[in-house]
This record gives C-alpha cells, sequence and structure tokens, in this order.
C-alpha cells in the first residue's frame, strides 16, 4: 500500500552543509525538492551550490570511461580493490579528483595513441586484405595488360545490375583520353563485376573525377605496387599484413602491462567518483544563502522520527528538520512510495504497466494480489497443471533471482498456482478428467452443483458473471472513496450513479429471471430515477453511454468460464488420443505433448486475461495515475 508522506525542511549553517548531505544520503530516505525554486526570492534569497564540482567530475568520469575503452578488461581482484578502497575513502573530494587526474595524467595521452596506432594498423589490415582480394580478381587477365610505362590501372567493381554503366564509362574514357586507354572487364561473381582500365596517367585527375561522379566502386593499388609483376605484390602485401600483425601484439602487451598496473585503482576511483557525482547531482537542489543552508523534500512518515534522531545524533540543535504545512495543491504532487507485504510486491510488477496512482488514490496492488491468483486459479483450475506451473516457476526463481523481471514473474506463478490446485480439486480435475477416470478425484459438491466444469457451464458462467459484479463495484466504491477525499465532485455524482444504475439493471435482470420477486422492480425503477441525473452532472449525456459500456465489462468476465473450459476440452482430447492409437507409445507421446501445449497456455493465456480484467475492466472504474515516484536521495546498490 501507499505510504503516508510529510514534506520537510533541513536547515543548519552553510559550513555543515555537506557533512549534512552525506548523512541524508547514507540515510537514503529524503526524496527531494528544489529549495531554490520553492522558496519564493522576496522570503529569503537562495543559490544554487556546487555545479562547477559536479561538471569537473562529470568531466574526470568521461575521461576514465574512455582510458577503460582502450585498456584491455582484466578480472577484478577484490583483496586489492578493497585495499584501495580503504586508502582512497579517507580522501576528500578534491584530493580524490587530484589523485584520477594524476592516473588520467598517466595513461590517457599513451593509450589514445596506442589505441590510435592499432585501429590505424586494423585498417590497414583491412585493405591489404581487400588488395588481395582485388588480385584474386584481375590475375586471370593479367597476360592481357598491356606493359607500358607512363600508364595507370585502376579497377572498377560494379553491381551486375548496373553492368551498363561500364559502357558510359567507356565512352567517357574514350571522349577524354582520344581513344588511348584499354578496358577489360570481367566477371567476379553472380552479383558484381570488375573492370580493369590502362590510361596514361597524364588523364588520371580528370577520369578518376568522372568516375566518382558516377558513384562507381574504384579500387587503386598503391604505388609501391605499380609496375609489379603479380607474384611480388603477394608477397609485399602479405609482408606487410605480417607486421601490422606484430605491431599490433606489440600494442595489446603495452596496453595489457597498462591494464595490469592501473586497472583495479581506475576500477575503484571510478566508483568513488560515481557516488560522490550522484551526491553532486542533487546540489543543484539545495539552496544556500550567506550564513544556511536549506534542503527540501518527502520523507515517508514512518523514517521521519528515525531520521530526525540521526541528524541530532551527529549536528544536536545545529541542524533541524522541520516538518512542513501542507496544502491540498501540495498533496497532488507528493511523491507515492509502494511499501507492500512480501505477498503483494511481486505484483508491483504489473503495476508499471501503467502511470503510478497519484499520491491520495488507493493503491491497487494489495487488490490486484487478490484477485489476480483467483482469477488465475479458476481459469486453470487443475491439480496437474497446478503443481507443473509451481515447479516451473521455483526453477526459474532459484536459476535466475539475480534478474528482477524473472524472478518477479517466477513469483507471480507461484503464488498464483495455488488457486490453481484449489480449485482443481473443486473441478476434480488433474491433468483433465485423467485423476477423475483413474479415481484419484472428483468434482465437488457444493450449492447442490457439482463443479464438474464441462457439466457446469451454466453454473460456471454465473459465477464468472457474480465476481465480475464483485469487481467491478468495487472499483466503483474506490472511484467513490478517491472522489471524495480529492473533493472532485463530478467524479463522485458519476461513480455514485453508475453504480445506482447498475444495481438497477442487475436488479432487473434477477427479476426477469425469477430469482426475485416481481415486486423488485419498484426499486429498481427508485434507483434509475436516482442515477441518471448523477450521470448526467458528472459525466454529461456520454455518462449514458459509459453505463453500457460497464455493463460490457461485467459480462467480459465470462472468459473466466469460457477459457478454463478450452482448457480442460483441450486436456480431454489429449486424454482421448492417449488410447487411439494402435500403438500406446505413439498416443502417450500425443498426449503428453497436448499436454505440454496445455500448460504453456494455462501460464499465459489467464495471466494475460488476468491483467487485462484488472487494467481495462477495473482499473477504469476509479484509477487516474501520473504520480510522481518516490526516488530516495541514497546510494544506489547494485
Amino acid at each position: 500500500m501507499l505510504q503516508a508522506m510529510k514534506r520537510i525542511q533541513v536547515i543548519g549553517p552553510k559550513a555543515e552543509l555537506g557533512h549534512v548531505v552525506d548523512q541524508l544520503y547514507e540515510a537514503g530516505t529524503i526524496h527531494l525538492e528544489s529549495a531554490t525554486e520553492i522558496i519564493p526570492k522576496d522570503e529569503i534569497c537562495l543559490n544554487g551550490v556546487r555545479q562547477e564540482e559536479a561538471d569537473e567530475i562529470t568531466g574526470v568520469l568521461g575521461t576514465i570511461s574512455a582510458i577503460f575503452s582502450t585498456l584491455p578488461v582484466i578480472a577484478d581482484d577484490p583483496r586489492v580493490q578493497a585495499e584501495i578502497h580503504t586508502s582512497l575513502e579517507r580522501k576528500n573530494h578534491a584530493e580524490l579528483v587530484a589523485r584520477a587526474r594524476e592516473i588520467i595524467s598517466t595513461l590517457e595521452t599513451t593509450t589514445r595513441e596506442l589505441a590510435a596506432k592499432k585501429t590505424e594498423l586494423t585498417l590497414s589490415i583491412t585493405t591489404l586484405n581487400r588488395y588481395a582480394k582485388v588480385l584474386d580478381i584481375i590475375q586471370p587477365v593479367e597476360k592481357e595488360l598491356p606493359a607500358l610505362e607512363g600508364f595507370e590501372v585502376t579497377i572498377l567493381l560494379v553491381q551486375e545490375e548496373h553492368r551498363e554503366v561500364l559502357e558510359l564509362i567507356k565512352k567517357e574514357l574514350d571522349t577524354i583520353t582520344g581513344n588511348r586507354f584499354e578496358m577489360i572487364a570481367t566477371t567476379v561473381d553472380a552479383d558484381t563485376r570488375a573492370a580493369i582500365m590502362v590510361f596514361p596517367k597524364k588523364y588520371s585527375d580528370e577520369i578518376h573525377s568522372f568516375v566518382y561522379s558516377v558513384n562507381v566502386n574504384e579500387v587503386r593499388l598503391p604505388k609501391e605496387y605499380a609496375g609489379r609483376p603479380f607474384y611480388e605484390i603477394y608477397a609485399l602485401i602479405e609482408e606487410n599484413r605480417l607486421r601490422a600483425q606484430d605491431e599490433i601484439a606489440r600494442i595489446d602487451r603495452d596496453l595489457l602491462a597498462l591494464s595490469n598496473t592501473w586497472y583495479q585503482e581506475l576500477v575503484v576511483i571510478k566508483k568513488l567518483l560515481e557516488t560522490i557525482n550522484s551526491q553532486l547531482g542533487a546540489y543543484r537542489n539545495f539552496g544556500v544563502s550567506d550564513y544556511m543552508f536549506v534542503i527540501m523534500g518527502w520523507i515517508p512518515k514512518k523514517n521521519l522520527n528515525k531520521t530526525r534522531k540521526m541528524i541530532e545524533n551527529r549536528f544536536s540543535d545545529r541542524v533541524i528538520i522541520h516538518e512542513l504545512p501542507v496544502t491540498e495543491k501540495d498533496m497532488e504532487n507528493a511523491p507515492v512510495f509502494y511499501d507492500n507485504p512480501p505477498w503483494v510486491k511481486p505484483f508491483e510488477f504489473i503495476m508499471q504497466l501503467v502511470a503510478p496512482p497519484r499520491y491520495r488514490e488507493v493503491d491497487p496492488t494489495p487488490i490486484l494480489a487478490i484477485f489476480f491468483p483467483l482469477f488465475f486459479g479458476i481459469m486453470v483450475g487443475d491439480v496437474g497443471y497446478g503443481l507443473v506451473i509451481l515447479a516451473f516457476a521455483l526453477v526459474i526463481r532459484h536459476r535466475f533471482q539475480a534478474i528482477g523481471f524473472a524472478k518477479n514473474l517466477a513469483n507471480i506463478l507461484i503464488i498464483s498456482s495455488i488457486p490453481a490446485i484449489i480449485f482443481g480439486f473443486l473441478f476434480g480435475e488433474f491433468f483433465g478428467d485423467l485423476g477423475e477416470n483413474l479415481g484419484w478425484l472428483h468434482p465437488v459438491q457444493v450449492l447442490g452443483i457439482t463443479w464438474n466444469r464441462v457439466d457446469a457451464m451454466i453454473p460456471m458462467l454465473i459465477l464468472a458473471i457474480t465476481i465480475g459484479i464483485i469487481h467491478v463495484f468495487l472499483g466503483l466504491f474506490i472511484g467513490i472513496r478517491n472522489a471524495i477525499i480529492t473533493k472532485k465532485r463530478k467524479h463522485l455524482y458519476e461513480k455514485t450513479g453508475m453504480l445506482l444504475m447498475i444495481t438497477a439493471i442487475i436488479v432487473l435482470v434477477a427479476m426477469l429471471a425469477k430469482v426475485v420477486p416481481a415486486f423488485s422492480v419498484y426499486p429498481a425503477v427508485v434507483l434509475i430515477v436516482v442515477a441518471l441525473p448523477l450521470i448526467l452532472m458528472g459525466a454529461g449525456v456520454f455518462g449514458t453511454i459509459e453505463v453500457m459500456s460497464t455493463v460490457g465489462n461485467i459480462l467480459s468476465y465470462s472468459r473466466l468460464m469460457a477459457i478454463g473450459m478450452a482448457s480442460v476440452i483441450l486436456a480431454m482430447v489429449a486424454n482421448r488420443l492417449s488410447g487411439a492409437f494402435a500403438f500406446a507409445v505413439i498416443g502417450i507421446i500425443v498426449a503428453l505433448l497436448l499436454h505440454a501445449l496445455n500448460v504453456v497456455l494455462a501460464m499465459f493465456s489467464p495471466s494475460i486475461h488476468a491483467v487485462r480484467l484488472h487494467l481495462v475492466e477495473f482499473f477504469s472504474k476509479f484509477y487516474e495515475g501520473g504520480g510522481t515516484p518516490y526516488k530516495p536521495f541514497k546510494r544506489e546498490v547494485p
């Protein structure tokens, strides 16, 4: 549920600001607000603080990250890092930044130059490999190339679908050189053709400019390869490639040596500076005058006394925490803080699908934690499937407990599998009708009804609709409560009118079904007469349309019956097929595959529909959202 929040003001002498901030950061309970923006200038003139220091540390962290991107990653050494941390944590901010700059001055230029050289060499190897590939392409036509001095050889690569561009180039070369050129084309592969051009060097600039203008991929061998036979070019390429690889290996050794020397200390310094930076980032919220500082924010009511005593023990009466009176508008902006019991916390994950509730709204998470497993259990309703889902969820939680997403989903399935097993006993289902056929289970008889889902379709439908009425009415009651608390009269009229109108419709339907006596029509008419003006005052003409929408919401709960029915029928089909084949083994395999499919569907489909019934049918009756999440000023725990 949402916790009560108090707005506070922390005031003390300017000289104590840094120590107070450290103490509050350690406590991790205050959601900060900007004191310089909230407190009027005519009341007290406050200025922001320490932005320059924050900018400096941000710059240092950026440089350290750049150094890390060039150094080889080595394994963290917890013992060494602990020793370094002990020696560095005694330093103040300026001393820690000075140490970081000292290391940066030693490493930055060296690592940058080595990294740049390595990149250059890597690109050189890529280029050499490309030259080798080009030579492989043109080697078959080597004998056709004229061996003339003063001529240049250029290779063009053209996609097969654009081969006509070669004719355009040939015509242009004829014009430029006066027919003093040669062009030989050959197929590289199904998609590419290579053209080798030979022309006098004096036309080189003009020809290359034209080739560039028609957007053709041109490959030019370096001058050192010009005029050499192919075997010499291959040898030169391989020699240069090996030289580059040796140089890269040397650079890697140098970088590894630097990493072995400085990596552990850099890791510790980076973590310490990140912690300081998160503190300094909050300094823009603090205000200082010539003699005092002011910190403003919100704190959970349950943490107020503890935080106040912590400040008093450290600073006595030099620093005080003052609780501020709040207005209705202030309460609208109060941050939202969930603090639910362990069995409710997993369902906070589902609440992430919508915006946080406003501070004065009802937190629907505990209601979600009750009805979601109920809906899931009714739809699955099988002892065997419930046990399989429970086992699967336990395995997922054990193997992926470090992943919050997987852990929350596993916990939701664990909680929801219990009602699935309970309803399985009620419906007498163990992998469909397998348990009943073996004599292990039988449907329970309640209210004179044997709750076999296949035979009790009408009772199941009535049960589903009844649950829908309860759920929707609960949403309307919460909507009325929220309207009263927030003093929104139109919402109060609308929700109250909707509640009375739906009640009247239910009474009329019950009367037509002869469940209630005929005279029930009179109180139903009275309810309609009272409800209609309320709806019109609250939501206008469109409110009457919303009545039919709400009726549709209630009928939507029939999916609790329909999805469960589909599941049990598929399970029964699997059981029948197990004995329908001449070879029993084939029948068993088919049955197992169908049951496995049904289990997968039983995990996903009921979950999705249970979420929909809450977010669409239930939340629409009261939930607005748009609250501010509670983000305490504290050290982030990995």
